[in-house]
């Protein structure tokens, strides 16, 4: 059930500025509650079309490898089938040749290397049938296996898919409403706000956590989300890749874009849809998914960060931006937004960043 972020404005007609203002504070934190929320969502679609590819890749292997194997058992049974026949219009192949050989005892074992040479190429093609035929069996299951898991993938991201589109409707007209209640410039002041109070408890986490050690750092990040909050680095990170500002380059080539949940470019995007887009353009492909770009960076403290790294929100991810330095990422954050710059404490649950090597 849908819960309305502008429950408080209900009795906004007579506030004064400040008190619009403590409302758009407020109301800016529930926001950031649902674009969250629509962000996760967003995020199960992405890893759910990321799951559907290699699916469909499985098993469009599987269906190469089980028509080469019917080739080779339609091969084997032929060639079965036509020493049958010479054999049974030769009287048999060992008959004929025993007719050939003499009988004499001393050369019995002359009589038996050739009788082997001619049952030999027989056998060996009963053999490879058999062979052919259990390859087949093998091959049939591990495809009817690709197909079983191949629908369970389409309907998951058919479902991933309803349930984004859902939250996506939701957040749209929710920061509409906002927007037009509250008016851009008060609601954009209560964000500056909001960004600047989760950027001193940042900091103040990261002076808490120098002064201890990054050994004993917590396993939380300072917006209380959870995860692994990467603060301190333990040892020091790699140096950034060469390629970063091409990466930066073609996110800003974006600017303005409007947000849309799994868009990967071209007309729309969605965070990590940017992210892969941007770095994709640098020469260095990046997975469609928060999680997967999480695991495929090196890790850098939120102390660490330059220009061109990934900067994560939330454990498992959900939400991805772009570093550009002083703070700032470039970013698609939620619907109803385009591609723009942000403060990297936009959002409440800042982990880390990731770089690319």
């Amino acid at each position: 059930m849908a819960v309305s972020v502008l429950a408080p404005l209900s009795r906004a007609g007579a506030d004064t500025v400040s008190s619009k203002r403590a409302q758009a504070a407020a109301v800016a934190a529930e926001l950031d509650a649902l674009s969250i929320r629509a962000s996760q969502a967003a995020e199960v679609y992405d890893d759910a079309q990321l799951h559907l590819q290699q699916v469909t890749a499985q098993l469009a292997d599987a269906k190469a490898r089980f028509s080469q194997t019917g080739t080779q058992l339609t091969s084997a049974r032929d060639r079965v089938k036509q020493m049958a026949v010479l054999s049974y219009m030769q009287g048999g192949a060992a008959t004929r040749l025993s007719l050939l050989i003499p009988s004499s005892v001393d050369e019995l074992v002359l009589r038996s290397t050739y009788l082997t040479a001619a049952t030999g190429s027989a056998s060996d093609a009963i053999d490879a049938l058999r062979s052919a035929r259990a390859e087949l069996d093998r091959e049939q299951s591990f495809l009817s296996a690709a197909e079983a898991n191949a629908r369970a993938a389409v309907a998951a991201a058919d479902n991933a898919q309803r349930a984004a589109a859902a939250a996506d409707t939701l957040v749209s007209a929710e920061y509409a409403k906002v927007q037009a209640q509250l008016g851009q410039a008060v609601f954009e002041q209560a964000l500056r706000e909001r960004a600047a109070a989760e950027q001193a408890r940042v900091t103040a986490a990261l002076r808490a956590l120098a002064r201890r050690g990054p050994s004993r750092r917590p396993g939380t990040a300072p917006g209380g989300h959870g995860g692994s909050a990467q603060l301190i680095s333990t040892r020091p990170p790699p140096p950034p890749s060469p390629a970063a500002g091409r990466a930066i380059a073609a996110a800003e080539a974006e600017l303005g874009k409007p947000y849309m949940f799994g868009g990967a470019g071209g007309a729309e995007f969605d965070c990590s849809g940017l992210v892969a887009w941007a770095w994709g353009h640098a020469g260095h492909p990046l997975p469609h998914s928060s999680v997967a770009q999480y695991y495929d960076t090196t890790h850098v403290s939120v102390a660490d960060l330059q220009p061109g790294d990934i900067v994560f929100f939330g454990m498992p991810p959900h939400h991805v931006g772009l570093y550009v330095g002083n703070g700032e990422m470039i970013n698609a954050l939620h619907s109803g937004t385009n591609v723009e710059y942000d403060s990297i404490y936009v959002e409440s649950d800042l982990i880390g960043g990731g770089r690319v090597n």
